[in-house]
């Protein structure tokens, strides 16, 4: 049997690999935010003396704690499956990157370590707090030098260095590292800070007790500020990390925005959902401050407005086609207004930041007086469970956008852009990960 010529029955190993990689990264990305989450909020803690933050960092240690193992075995499965079924790739890519999956490697080891001893110290260090609260933010950032050792590989996938595989920093470096790397640390608190909201409005439905009602109500409150606050920076680097990718991988970029735009229509569906039920929940809340602001309220429900307007815009098709096979009004030849990317796309998503910062803004001052918690109604609570269920679709959604725009036009379809195809052949002349003597670059410059 030739080597790497392995394929998995019925699904394909294609398959395999994405839903691997995706459930890890589900797994991670949480691991990663909430560490950090919890570190702040053991701080908060310590500063506020407010028993609910130390409450609410310790429960979300443990369940980290409780969680990593489900991670660190998916990572281990999907790179054995990745040496078994894409062998020769997985050849080039060590190749390339001996010292960053080196650094990854002992990064990992770290957190693991640092994570378990930050839990069960807990009460040890209990008189001691500042350093254990250092231990969870050394814990945290063991965790994103991981992440950044993977994105640079990741990035380098779809945007090669303009340089030859030799040159250690720049294919570190390469054109979409640093935008892809703020992306995910961006993200990863807004994925967390949203899945802890979410699982808060599920207690809270389910509590009898006054007192953890009142602790479910203000952990909802506490995670849709994370969650909202973070996922409304992500146009901005969003933009940023599609330049790059634009300007380093123009074909791809095309795949994205032309031949895959339903999922952008997607992802405006899912940002949506969450920018209209987080601002209907902060609308709410500000029923129950404790010092009564209704003139805030009367502003934060004409956000409320802007936010339903401003998404509205974005979820208008430039023109009747939607998807492969899926076409309106006479398909790409229909062209409808309000729909193109310059200027409205863009007037829709700046405006929904703007609107979600100002929103988030008065809620912010709102709660400065605090809330009364545990009178929340149930539809509030529904609106936390939506939002963490979206953002997982989101999260998704996303990481199929930006692996597929890889294929192209899957003639060939790359593994590495321009460098390795779908079926591990190496395109020697536009490959910088070719020893051959000749240092040419990515497809931009060479093609």
């Amino acid at each position: 049997m030739p080597i790497g010529d392995i394929n998995v029955p019925i699904v394909g190993k294609n398959v395999v690999i994405a839903v691997l990689v995706q459930s890890h990264i589900l797994f991670a990305a949480f691991i990663i935010g909430a560490v950090l989450i919890a570190a702040t909020s053991e701080y908060m803690g310590m500063v506020t003396k407010q028993p609910r933050y130390e409450r609410f960092a310790r429960n979300l240690a443990r369940f980290v704690v409780l969680l990593f193992a489900s991670g660190a075995a998916l990572a281990i499965t999907f790179v054995l499956a990745l040496v078994t079924l894409f062998p020769v790739f997985f050849s080039y890519l060590q190749n390339i990157f001996f010292w960053v999956f080196l650094v990854e490697a002992f990064m990992f080891l770290g957190q693991i370590i640092i994570v378990y001893a930050w839990y069960n110290v807990w009460d040890k260090l209990a008189y001691r707090k500042n350093l254990h609260v250092v231990f969870g933010f050394i814990a945290g950032f063991f965790g994103l030098m991981a992440m950044t050792m993977i994105d640079a590989v990741a990035s380098y996938m779809l945007t090669p260095a303009e340089a030859p595989a030799t040159d250690v920093a720049r294919t570190f470096l390469n054109q979409t590292m640093v935008p892809l790397n703020m992306h995910r640390f961006v993200g990863n608190f807004g994925y967390a800070g949203f899945l802890i909201a979410g699982w808060a409005g599920f207690r809270y439905l389910k509590s009898t007790r006054e007192d953890d009602r009142a602790y479910y109500d203000w952990m909802g409150h506490w995670g849709i500020i994370w969650g909202f606050g973070f996922t409304m920076l992500q146009p901005v680097i969003g933009y940023g990390y599609m330049k790059g990718i634009r300007e380093s991988a123009p074909d791809a970029f095309d795949r994205i925005m032309l031949d895959n735009a339903f999922t952008f229509n997607l992802l405006m569906i899912w940002l949506t959902v969450l920018a209209v039920a987080a601002t209907g929940y902060f609308v709410h809340k500000l029923r129950f401050s404790v010092r009564p602001m209704p003139f805030l309220r009367k502003l934060a429900i004409g956000g409320l407005a802007f936010t339903a307007l401003f998404s509205v815009l974005n979820l208008i098709p430039a023109d009747g086609h939607i998807a492969t096979g899926i076409t309106f009004l006479g398909g790409e030849e229909t062209q409808i207004p309000l729909g193109g990317m310059y200027p409205w796309k863009y007037i829709g998503l700046i405006g929904l930041m703007l609107v979600g910062f100002f929103v988030v803004a008065l809620y912010l001052r709102a709660s400065a007086s605090g809330f009364h918690w545990g009178n929340a109604s149930r539809w509030s609570q529904f609106a936390l469970i939506a939002c963490s269920v979206t953002i997982v679709f989101t999260m998704v959604t996303m990481g199929y956008t930006r692996e597929s725009a890889r294929r192209v036009d899957n003639d060939p379809g790359y593994l590495i852009y321009k460098c390795i195809t779908l079926d591990q052949k190496v395109v020697s002349e536009n490959c910088p990960a070719v020893s051959d003597g000749v240092n040419t670059i990515s497809g931009r410059e060479a093609g």
